[in-house]
């Protein structure tokens, strides 16, 4: 008997995305505001041996984010030295993991052959490998997620094994550990989707204790400790982070209400290139393993209720939909007509061209120059200001997290008084108590515009601004006594 020809050899598939993962990884310098953002508080973590309480300066505590993603970026630095490849690694990591997990999860709805064309849409779509070589919080909450969905999927359809619903519980706890709430949204889709079908059996058994008290153990337990000793947290966490992103747009992320229009439009356009494409030139239809069971019924609710949900929020960044790329790349496999899937010759050519484009673009952006590389900002200020600063403190400006990764010093943002407000800038703390602070090893980037007030804040407390040079249309000061 023949043996069952697939549209990609397995091994093939495996390299390519080892490929896609791991090549040219750290070539590209941190870029801000997320990249140096995100290492900058796993540096304070190893630092300073905190690994509960995230900080951007020591000085300030940072909680818009729970820390699973701050660990993790922490352990690869620790264990794989100061670079950009260990910082990235993680992500590479989940990248790599998630694209497994999509193979698996289509194993279980249709067939290998579907299962390995899923796999190869998610790992060669063009939003899921920039954020692989990106330092997100989103490429780890894609993993999780994907893990709790394929852990549904196995209960569903082998309902008596309660490892799958534990399996379930324990990716959202990791995906509410990544990101908070939003880690949540596929169960929506899980919730509907048995509503719908009316599997009440199988909405008790995921409901049932042991998986929510493993949920409330791997997702809350941090939760419940910093809130136990850091007054004044739940108001924040409930008010600005969840609140405001949801209703408010205080985030300035494109709050308007065709905001998710103009962002989440061309991200699902540009993001799912090339294979949108290749489906816009046949119209959808299912082969023979599609929708029986409510297969295609279940990817449709995974990823169009989520994303109406993203829609109507006010906070709307690309990476938003990273995870919505999971049940695209499926929706995808499914729809290709039986007759493509023998044509191997076809998927392994074009799946290597494919590979080969997008390696030659990481290997581009590892060269390419960009205004907001800390990298290259880093190498300016030592050739124009030195080097040996204990703080970088911006003032009134926008702050470059990443310093701290590559000049050592920890970078801080202040303002003058109203500045902030008026710019949509969140400070750490008002210029004039940095100004009273002891510490003389400091380097001050003040634009050209805020020098003078500036200096008049420094004057008020006996001190005097001396400029040691100008960049990027910033001013650099250092501070002595007044004569």
């Amino acid at each position: 008997m023949a043996a069952l020809r697939h549209p990609l050899p397995a091994f093939l598939l495996i390299l390519l995305v080892l490929l896609l993962a791991f090549a040219f990884q750290g070539s590209r310098g941190l870029w801000s505001p997320d990249e140096g953002r995100y290492v900058g508080v796993a540096l304070e973590m190893i630092e300073r041996g905190d690994y509960l309480h995230p900080h951007l300066h020591f000085e300030h505590p940072h909680y818009t984010k729970p820390p699973l993603t701050y660990w993790a970026i922490a352990a690869s630095l620790d264990l794989f030295g100061h670079s950009e490849w260990a910082a990235r690694l993680p992500h590479a990591l989940a990248y790599v993991f998630t694209v497994l997990l999509v193979w698996a999860i289509g194993r279980t709805l249709f067939d290998e052959s579907r299962a390995r064309l899923a796999a190869l849409f998610h790992a060669t779509a063009l939003l899921p490998v920039i954020a692989a070589q990106a330092v997100t919080t989103d490429t780890l909450l894609t993993l999780w997620e994907t893990l709790a969905l394929f852990g549904f999927v196995r209960a569903w359809r082998s309902p008596r094994q309660t490892r799958w619903v534990l399996l379930m519980w324990l990716g959202f706890g990791l995906a509410f550990l990544t990101k908070g709430p939003p880690g949540l949204l596929p169960l929506l889709a899980v919730a509907v989707l048995l509503v719908w079908q009316r599997d009440w059996a199988l909405l008790r058994r995921l409901f049932r204790w042991p998986g929510l008290l493993l949920f409330l153990v791997v997702g809350g337990g941090w939760y419940l400790w910093v809130l136990a000793d850091t007054p004044g947290l739940l108001d924040y966490l409930l008010r600005f982070e969840v609140v405001e992103r949801i209703a408010g747009a205080a985030h300035h992320r494109h709050g308007e209400w065709y905001g998710g229009l103009l962002v989440y439009g061309p991200t699902l356009l540009i993001g799912t290139l090339p294979w949108g494409l290749l489906l816009l030139a046949r119209p959808w239809r299912q082969g023979k393993s599609g929708g029986n069971g409510g297969r295609l019924r279940f990817l449709w609710l995974w990823f169009l209720l989520p994303l109406a949900v993203f829609m109507l929020a006010r906070s709307r960044l690309p990476f938003y939909l990273l995870p919505l790329f999971v049940p695209l790349a499926l929706l995808l496999a499914a729809a290709i007509p039986d007759s493509w899937l023998s044509r191997q010759r076809a998927w392994v050519l074009s799946s290597i061209v494919l590979a080969a484009i997008l390696v030659g673009l990481k290997g581009y952006a590892g060269q390419m120059r960009h205004e907001q590389d800390d990298r290259q900002l880093a190498a300016e200020l030592q050739a124009v200001a030195g080097g040996n600063y204990a703080e970088y403190v911006f003032v009134d400006a926008s702050p470059r997290y990443g310093l701290h990764f590559y000049l050592g010093g920890e970078v801080e943002h202040v303002c003058l008084p109203a500045a902030c407000p008026r710019q949509g800038l969140t400070a750490d703390e008002a210029l004039s108590e940095e100004l009273l602070a002891d510490e003389t090893r400091r380097l001050f980037l003040v634009p050209a515009a805020s020098k003078q007030g500036f200096l008049a804040q420094v004057a008020a407390v006996g001190r005097m601004g001396v400029q040691v040079g100008e960049l990027r249309g910033l001013v650099l000061m250092r501070l002595q006594p007044a004569e």
